[in-house]
Order: structure tokens, then C-alpha cells, then sequence
């Protein structure tokens, strides 16, 4: 699926949205959570290859895979933290969207840490030779 494909897609979830929202406020919200979660599932298949790439460079470098791995770790945080703040924001729920922010933030440091230490350490070797 490619991008042009994925906006139409958006662009008639937000007009369904609009739409629903008119007869039945109530559902506009669960319509916008699940064309949300479809697109998210478009993005993730476009992402796959990259992926696979990414893990093959690393591989062929001789590289840990865990530093792709909490890359690709923190990437998948992002997603899921926005696609979420979002989802409360279209709810009238910025607190709370706001809040996930927050937590994602702190998920993407928790993800970060091996790599910050592994860093940390190499240079530390490099200083005392």
C-alpha cells in the first residue's frame, strides 16, 4: 500500500468521522479509534521492510542487535504514543493525551538506557587507553 493509498484512507475516515459525529456523537470516537488502528496497521506493513534492512546492516556490520533493537523499540513507542494522545485529543480528553505523552517519554528513556550505558562504557574504555 503506498501513501497515496494510506491519505484517502485518512481523508475519507475523517469525513466518515465528521459524519457520524452529526447523528451519533457517541460513536465518532470508536470510528476514529478504528480508522486509526487501520492506518497504523498500513504503516507497519510499509515499515516491515525497513525493518529487515535495518537488521541485516546491523547483522552484516557485526554490530549488537540490541542497539537496533531498542531503535526500533523507541520507533514503535512514538507510534503508539501518538496514535493514542490522539485518540483521547479527538475524545475531548487533552489531559489524559497529555499524560500519555508523558508515559511515552519516560518508555522511550527506559528503552534508551542499555544503549546510553553501553555508550557510555565504550567511551569510558577509549578515555582510559
Amino acid at each position: 500500500m503506498d501513501i497515496t493509498a494510506i491519505a484517502g484512507i485518512g481523508i475519507i475516515s475523517a469525513v466518515l468521522c465528521m459524519i457520524v459525529r452529526q447523528y451519533r456523537p457517541e460513536m465518532a470516537v470508536g470510528v476514529s479509534i478504528c480508522c486509526g488502528a487501520l492506518l497504523l496497521a498500513a504503516a507497519l506493513t510499509m515499515i516491515a521492510p525497513s525493518v529487515d534492512a535495518i537488521a541485516e546492516l546491523t547483522r552484516s556490520a557485526g554490530l549488537d542487535s540490541s542497539w537496533a533493537g531498542a531503535l526500533l523499540k523507541a520507533l514503535g513507542v512514538c507510534y503508539i504514543t501518538q496514535l493514542s494522545a490522539d485518540c483521547c485529543r479527538d475524545a475531548g480528553e487533552s489531559a489524559v493525551a497529555t499524560k500519555i505523552e508523558l508515559a511515552g517519554k519516560a518508555a522511550i528513556v527506559a528503552v534508551s538506557l542499555p544503549v546510553f550505558t553501553e555508550l557510555a562504557r565504550l567511551v569510558t574504555g577509549l578515555i582510559s587507553l
